[in-house]
């Protein structure tokens, strides 16, 4: 029986669409459908599908609330605007037929001057489109601003990895110690790319926070050697207090870009003097400031600087005007703020980032030492249809004696399962033409193996949905040492 929400729903389709409809359950999984999806250009879904395998376009949705997702592009000769329902125990999706529209603008001439094409139709017609093209700039500046972030935010790691490269290269600096610059700052370079490609999540707060302990000391000293060639090429002074013992709990790679941000951003407006950067501990907040010598802000600009696309023009430095608004966008994710505490043209200015104190979160814990001295007796199996990422895995596995087959898919990996004595399984997603989550089942039930599951940013709808699947873990790619020893060990003994 379909609910009186959805009938209604559904009434209100009367003009000629074609309509589909699709239960799901709290799991997401697909439970009944009601009409013909040839109406709408689908094939008709298994039962207990995921609904994100038969619309992928609905991986990154929470199914909190109802939503509506505007003109897709089911194939070449459909176009469907899909809505969700979300009711107590079981939601729906209806898929509403949208093509009409589209053909309206490749005839829209033709059908200008058609006598019979009524008034009304016309005028609905014609309202639709206009509703798409906002829907296509919105998205499109969206895609914009993406692009514009990365362009700001990925020039001064890059200027320390490309400066210590040259300097290696001529033999011109310590190599342990420029190597180790170039690391930390391929590292920050690739949480800063995981963080601008989330950023369009920060509106309703779905940036991914990793709350850690570090020193002040560190991250100070950390900020120090990735901005000092900034501040030498403008001969300016850098003062950054190293010797605070203080331990703070927040998301160090988070931390980091908004301070950098706001550093760069006083460099490029100082042309003789300062930037400093200091700590301090105020009402449960951890508040960092950074004050420079540098030209100020009008008291009528200083809100404004926080709005996208706006610069301070009194200043010859080329920008894209995102920095503070993206910066303020990541403190607020981190449950904080940024705030212009002071500017004068006389004096400079004083931007403070102001954080919450957070307890970290209790983690499980487990006796790594004693598993690492039996891992030796453990063998796994890594699928993967990329060689490279076979090769980097068996590397980064080298000293701990864990025995390591790989196989490029599941063919191959069947005939190791056949043949060898397996304790784990640690597979991508996709593989080719092939998901993993259908040999699953028989890695799982067959042979009963846990299986790790390698995924490229995935959000937490994403996790949950693999977890729903029946994979045992999930490993954010790119892979780090540590993170994927961590996970193995937790996870091979049986």
């Amino acid at each position: 029986m379909i609910p009186k929400k959805v009938k209604s729903f559904l009434l209100k389709q009367k003009e000629g669409n074609g309509c589909y409809c699709i239960a799901i359950n709290d799991k997401h999984l697909i439970i009944q459908c009601f009409g013909n999806p040839g109406l709408v250009g689908v094939s008709a879904p298994t039962f207990n599908m995921p609904i994100f395998e038969f619309l992928p376009i609905l991986v990154t949705e929470t199914f909190e609330e109802d939503f509506e997702i505007p003109f897709y592009n089911v194939n070449d000769d459909y176009v469907c605007n899909i809505y969700f329902l979300k009711l107590p125990k079981v939601s729906y999706l209806i898929l509403v037929d949208r093509s009409e529209i589209f053909q309206v603008t490749q005839k829209y001439q033709q059908f200008a001057h058609d006598d019979n094409i009524s008034k009304n139709k016309f005028k609905r017609l014609a309202e639709e489109l206009d509703k798409a093209k906002h829907s296509l700039k919105k998205s499109n500046q969206e895609k914009a601003t993406l692009i514009a972030m990365l362009s700001h935010e990925l020039g001064t790691p890059l200027t320390s990895i490309i400066g210590y490269s040259e300097l290696l290269i001529k033999g011109g600096s310590n190599i342990k110690s420029g190597l180790e610059t170039i690391h930390r700052n391929a590292l920050y370079l690739q949480h800063m790319i995981e963080n601008t490609l989330m950023f369009g999540k920060t509106e309703s707060g779905g940036v991914q926070t990793n709350l850690e302990s570090t020193s002040v000391a560190v991250l100070f000293s950390d900020i120090f050697v990735t901005l000092l060639p900034a501040v030498q090429k403008k001969k300016l002074k850098l003062i950054i207090d190293k010797s605070c013992k203080d331990f703070i709990n927040i998301d160090v790679t988070l931390c980091k870009q908004v301070l950098i941000n706001l550093i760069n951003n006083a460099i490029k407006y100082t042309e003789e003097g300062s930037v400093e950067l200091k700590y301090s501990l105020v009402k449960k907040h951890y508040v960092f400031s950074v004050i420079d010598t540098g030209l100020g802000v009008a008291k009528d600009l200083q809100e404004q600087i926080f709005s996208p696309w706006e610069r301070i023009e009194e200043n010859s430095e080329s920008g894209t005007g995102i920095g503070l608004f993206i910066s303020r966008k990541l403190a607020h994710s981190m449950g904080g703020d940024i705030k212009l505490k002071y500017s004068s043209k006389e004096f400079g200015s004083i931007f403070q980032l102001i954080l919450p104190v957070k307890d970290l979160p209790v983690v499980e814990t487990f006796d790594r030492k004693a598993l690492i001295n039996n891992i030796s007796e453990k063998s796994l199996l890594v699928i993967d249809d990329d060689y490279d990422i076979l090769i980097l895995i068996e590397a980064m596995l080298a000293t701990s004696e864990l025995k390591v087959h790989t196989a490029v898919n599941f063919t191959e990996a069947q005939t190791l399962l056949e043949n060898e004595e397996i304790d784990l399984v640690l597979t991508d997603y996709n593989l080719g033409s092939v998901k993993a989550s259908s040999f699953l089942e028989t890695i799982k039930n067959k042979y009963d193996l846990p299986v790790l599951l390698m995924s490229a940013l995935p959000s937490n709808c994403d996790k949950n949905n693999y977890l729903t699947l029946g994979f045992d873990d999930v490993i954010t790619k790119p892979l780090s040492v540590e993170n994927l020893l961590n996970i193995i060990l937790t996870h091979i003994q049986r």
